[in-house]
Parts: structure tokens; sequence; C-alpha cells
């Protein structure tokens, strides 16, 4: 009877244990004390546990010598943690030190019981490998702040024995949110009432630390309350450096757009000194303990403004930021070269003793749009190419840290606004890692200006990239869609998108077709000497190709824009359709989620270049009609087959927005936020404004600026608040 009794116990707990636990394989992690007393390692082994045990659904414990899987993690040795790393050995000027953080893991069986040892110096390291060990080994995915993809590791999947080894290709990478533009986390960084705005930011810094990245900063905006915002940002940066994050602050000294943060106003805004009001503020803003300041020191992008005042100012700041804040003041080179900037005063060289203080600042060098650092073409801020930032970021490293500073998106009128999916950002912010790799450069960040249709693609791309990883002795291939496949495991949606990443580097880079697939912004529209080229635009004004042009330019104008543009868009459009269903429905409502998205943007990316080639084709039929006088000739007929492209865009997008991961409201809707436009960063293309308004342009004959205006242009340039 107690035999049988035991047994119904015993029988009763195996089933509760099967219960809790129906996979029958159990994981320790197996470490030092030490790990869970510093908080950048406790944060990354706990989040770690539990993602395994949501993937698994296991028994995962701590130091269990007798599990079946053990995950060793060793003992830091602090001493070692305060040499210089790799990066900063390299540097004989002051360099901003973090412990070594690279990591290696070792796979070995004994005794049926399977051993994962990581190696590494600093706890950054055990952060970085953890978090490693599920993104490139174990199928997790950080794809998103919001959408982490969690494989199913009913089976243990890590059995053959193996060696790994991570190096970080930069000492420091990370991310800029561009809050100028409003942008998903712009209102939660910016605001210390918005709800769950904490919540957002952590989530966000989070995804960072998951994808092995150490920097983060963003615009603060002169709409904050100075009163009580600092202590609002406090809790954020403080939780950032926890796990690891160097956490920036992007202000500017006197930037006049975009309602940036000023240091100092001049008067009647203010009648106190520059320096006073320089160190009142940072001492408010400090409230919260940045590490960085991220500071643009001109007014505008195309000044430079009183260079020897700007220079003392500068110099004053790094020495106030080094010896009151225990912070570093870095700050970002203009893509706009030197002799198309507008000087306000004259030029000043420092002294041998300035230039020591100045040594100690860091520059970031930036570039703009998809196009990277060695292209040949680059039509952007009135430039051929990017190589003078090239030849600067050489120039620069040679005397002080400097990092890269590219975007993954730009927003204003040329990708996601439009919207557009444009791949060649992903194949020319690979191109630059790989190159800036090569050259030593020893950080890489990210500016960022959206994640929605796609984008968020790139920037997991990026983070993933700045890591180069070496498995049994053999270095990894880079691809500029290698990732893909982690998302889908598909080779077939693979190949669809290497079809489409051909297209897009053909005929929008390559043949310069961004010239008419980017809309027109207001500099585009204005007279001179205020006509600067942003962005790629045709070498004709649409108002002069409608009001002047002769037969011989529109045929070049056909020849350079509109074929290309059907072409481009046919073939875009053919590739959609073969690959269609395997972008079908899927069981795992995520992926299916993933697949509707990406391949969305791709259609309408395609759909762009025939609305564009049907609205050219209107506006050439009108003016042909002009010059033959030939008034039986019905143009209408273009304009209709632009409303259907249109009309057929627009069902995409509102399908689209309903995959939106942050509130619609937030994101693509009006409301009076603390950026300098009154709606969120997708309302533009929310309703298409953009290829309505070109429509109209054409049928109505109007060209200004002022015309369908979906910009406070005064407010954007700073002239009203």
């Amino acid at each position: 009877m107690n035999i049988n009794k035991s047994f119904f116990i015993f029988f009763i707990l195996f089933l509760s244990f099967h219960k809790l636990y129906p996979n029958q394989y159990s994981i320790s992690i197996n470490l030092p004390q030490q790990l869970l007393e510093e908080n950048i390692s406790k944060h990354a082994i706990f989040d770690v546990k539990e993602l395994l045990f949501e993937a698994c659904n296991c028994d995962i414990n701590f130091n269990n010598e007798t599990a079946d899987i053990i995950i060793e993690l060793p003992h830091i040795d602090l001493s070692l943690m305060a040499e210089p790393n790799r990066f900063s050995k390299k540097a004989d000027f002051p360099f901003y030190h973090l412990p070594e953080h690279d990591y290696k893991w070792t796979l070995h069986q004994n005794e049926n019981r399977i051993y994962l040892q990581l190696e590494t110096i600093s706890f950054s390291g055990i952060s970085n490998g953890l978090y490693g060990l599920l993104q490139e080994k174990l199928g997790f995915a950080f794809i998103h702040a919001r959408q982490t993809i969690i494989p199913d590791l009913s089976k243990w999947p890590l059995k053959t024995a193996f060696t790994w080894e991570a190096k970080a290709r930069f000492d420091k990478r990370g991310f800029h949110l561009h809050t100028m533009h409003p942008i998903e986390l712009a209102e939660p960084l910016l605001d210390h009432t918005f709800p769950g705005g904490l919540e957002m930011i952590k989530e966000y810094l989070e995804w960072l630390v998951r994808n092995n990245q150490n920097y983060f900063d963003f615009n603060l905006l002169e709409s904050i309350d100075l009163d009580y915002w600092p202590q609002y940002a406090k809790e954020f940066v403080i939780y950032g450096q926890e796990r690891g994050i160097i956490m920036g602050l992007d202000v500017s000294l006197h930037m006049i757009q975009q309602k940036a943060f000023k240091l100092y106003k001049n008067p009647p805004s203010s009648f106190r000194s520059r320096r006073n009001q320089i160190r009142r503020n940072l001492d408010k803003l400090f409230t919260a303990p940045w590490d960085y300041i991220n500071m643009e020191f001109s007014t505008t992008e195309f000044s430079t403004g009183n260079q020897y005042r700007k220079e003392q100012l500068r110099l004053y700041i790094i020495d106030l930021l080094e010896e009151e804040y225990d912070a570093i003041l870095t700050g970002r080179e203009h893509v706009v070269k030197k002799d198309e900037l507008i000087s306000t005063g004259s030029t000043y060289t420092l002294t041998d003793e300035e230039k020591v203080t100045d040594a100690k600042r860091q520059t970031l060098v930036h570039t703009v749009m998809f196009y990277a650092l060695e292209d040949e073409s680059a039509p952007v801020y009135e430039n051929e190419n990017l190589s003078h930032m090239l030849d600067l970021m050489k120039k620069e490293m040679q005397v002080r840290e400097t990092w890269f500073y590219p975007e993954s998106a730009y927003w204003i009128t040329f990708d996601n606004s439009v919207p557009m999916l444009l791949l060649p950002y992903l194949s020319g912010r690979l191109r630059d890692i790989l190159l800036c790799h090569k050259l030593g450069v020893p950080g890489h960040i990210t500016f960022s200006s959206g994640w929605e249709w796609g984008y968020w693609w790139i920037d997991w791309s990026i983070a993933r990239w700045s890591w180069e990883h070496t498995f049994d002795e053999k270095i990894q291939d880079t691809h500029a869609l290698q990732y893909i496949n982690d998302v889908f495991q598909n080779d077939s949606i693979f190949t669809f998108f290497n079809k489409q990443l051909d297209l897009h580097e053909s005929y929008l880079l390559e043949d310069e077709l961004m010239r008419y697939m980017a809309a027109q912004t207001v500099t585009d529209e204005i007279p001179p000497p205020f006509n600067k080229e942003f962005h790629p635009r045709p070498r004709w004004r649409y108002k002069d190709l409608y009001r002047k042009s002769d037969s011989l330019t529109l045929d070049s104008l056909k020849t350079e824009g509109i074929i290309p543009l059907h072409e481009f868009g046919d073939a875009s459009l053919i590739i959609s359709a073969q690959y269609e269903k395997y972008f079908a429905d899927d069981s795992i409502p995520l992926i299916r989620d993933l697949k509707k998205e990406l391949y969305n943007a791709m259609v309408i990316t395609a759909l762009r270049a025939k609305h564009r080639a049907a609205t050219l084709e209107y506006l050439s039929a009108k003016r042909r009609s002009n010059i033959d006088r030939d008034r039986d000739f019905d143009e209408n007929k273009y304009l209709e087959v632009a409303g259907e492209i249109r009309s057929s865009a627009q069902h995409i997008v509102d399908e689209t927005e309903l995959l939106y991961r942050y509130p619609v409201e937030l994101i693509a809707r009006p409301y009076k936020g603390h950026t300098a436009y009154p709606y969120g960063y997708l309302y533009i293309p929310s309703k298409l404004h953009f290829w309505e308004r070109e429509e109209e342009q054409i049928r109505r004959n109007r060209w200004g600026p002022l015309f369908m205006n979906i910009w406070d242009i005064l407010m954007i340039g700073g002239l009203k608040n």
C-alpha cells in the first residue's frame, strides 16, 4: 500500500513537472556571483534566461552541474578591464575608454552533457556574448524594439563541437534617433508627461543591447520643459548606462532650424553672456549624467557662422564638459563642401595650445541618404559624390577619435515619406561598414529616421554588420540581404529580394532614377540662391519643362526619365507577381505581418515609378500639345492612369498602416507635438500627398513651394516660434 502510494505521488509530481516543462532537457547558466552584482551582466543574464525559457519551455537554473545544457560564464578580472582595448592602443590622442568587449564561444560534449563556454574579459562582453549566442546560433532575431522572433527550441539545436569568435568592427556602435523629425520615439523622448514614454524608450535601449550596440543619442528640441524634462531623462539615461550604453544628447550651440535646442540665444531672447547661458543650460541638462554631448555648431546646414567666436566657444565647452560633468564633446561634419558654405565672419586658425584642447573632442563624419562613400555619383547637397567626406574622415582620424555617421533613412521627400523602401540603403551601408572597418575607423553611429515600411530591416542589419564573426576559423561572409533568411528561412524570398536589389541598384543608384522618384522639396521650387540641391533632382525644373521646353528637351525627358521609370516599375512588378505566392499567409502571425509589410513596400516602390512616369507623360503631352497647337490631343488619359495607380497604392498604404508597431495616431496622423512638424512622420504618405500634388501641379500649372504645401516653412527654417 505504501509502495503504491509513493508511486502515485511520484507519478503526480512527474506529470506536474512535465506540464510545467514539457521538453525533456534542462539548461543551467553557470556563473560566479560577481556577474549578478554588476548591472550590465545582471540585466543581460536575467533577460536571456527569460528569452530561453520562452523558446524552450524547459527547466532553466543557475549553477546546476547536472543540467543537460551548461552555459559557462567566466569571472571578470577588473584589472584587465582597465587596460586599453585594441582600438585605443592605436590612438595617440585622447580616446574614450571602453573595456575590451569581444567574445568567444566554444561548444563541447562530455558524458552526454553539452557545454557552451564563453570567454570574454568584461561585463559588456558577457552581455554581448549571451545575446550573440541567441541571435547568431539559436535562431532568435531581435528585429525591432517591439518585435522579436522567438525560435522553437523544443529540441536543442547545438550539438556539434565548434569554436566561434566575435569581434566588434567598431569600438563604439549605435544609433542617433533624429527626433527633429516626428518619428516613433520623438514624443516619448521629448515629452516628460508622455503616457508610457519611459517604457517605450527602455524598449529601444534594450533592442540596442540585444543587438550588441553601445551608443545612443537623439536631438533635444527647444520645445521641452527645461524645468521638468532633465529629471525625466535621468531615469532612462541611468537605465541605458546600466545596460552598457554610452548615453549622448544632441544639442546645438545656436542652430535655428527645426526647433533645435540652443545653448545660447541672442537678444532680445536673452541678454546674458553666451558663456553664462551655456553653463546654465548645461547645468540643467546634466541633472541626467550624460556621457556625450553631440553638438551642432552651425546656425544652418549651409552656413559657417563667425569662425573665431565659434572656435572659442567650442574650446570653452570642451573644457567645461571635461571639468564639470565628466563628459565628452562630439559634433557632426556636414556633407556640404566648405566652398558651398555661407560665411558670416573671418576664419580662424587654432594656436598650438588650443589644438591640444581641441583634440579632446570627437568628430562624426556625416553622409546622407543611401549613398556610400566610394559611390561614383551621389548628387546630394550640391555634391557630385561623397569622396570629400572620405578624405575628411581619413584626415580627422589622425588627430582625434573619429566615427562614421551615415543614414538609414532620410525621411523628407526621399524614402519613407513617399513611401518607398529603397534597398540600396542595405548595400550602401554594408559597403561603408566594410570600408570603415578596413580603414580602422573606431566608431559607427547610424542616423535613424523611422522604422516602418521595412526600415527596421536596415537598422537591424547595420547593427549586426558591426560585428565580424569567425566560425571554426572561417570568417563569415557578408551580403546586403544576409539577415532576411533569419526572418523567413525561405530561399525563394531571398531570391525575390536579390532580384529587387539588382533592379534598385541598377536603376535607382547607377542610372540615377532617384532624380525622378524623390518628391520635390521646398528648395527645388524656389529661385536662386536658395534653391539648394539637397536630394537628387532632374536636370530641368518641372515648371520650365511645362512652360518653356522644346521638343528636344521633351525627348531627353522621355529617354532619361519616362522610359527607365516604366522599365524599372514594370520589371519590379513582374518579379513581385512571380514571387507573390511565397508571401502568402503564414501560420506564425509575426512572420505573416512581416511578409506583408516588406512585400507591400516593394510593390509600392514600383508603383511610385509607374505613377511618376504617368505624370511626366502627362506633363510632356500637355507641353507638346501647346508646341504643336494640337487642341484635339487628349493628354488627360495620362492623368487618369496616374490616378488609377495612386488609387492602387492608397489601398496598399491603408493595408500597411494596420501593421504599424506604434499607434497610428502617433506616427501617421496630425497632432501638435514637440517637433516643427504638426503630424507624425508617416502622415504625409498616409494619403500619398506627394503623388496627388504632382498630378495637381501639372493639371493646374502651379509650381511654387506654397502650392498644396505640407510644411510650415517658417517654423522649420527657424524664422518663427
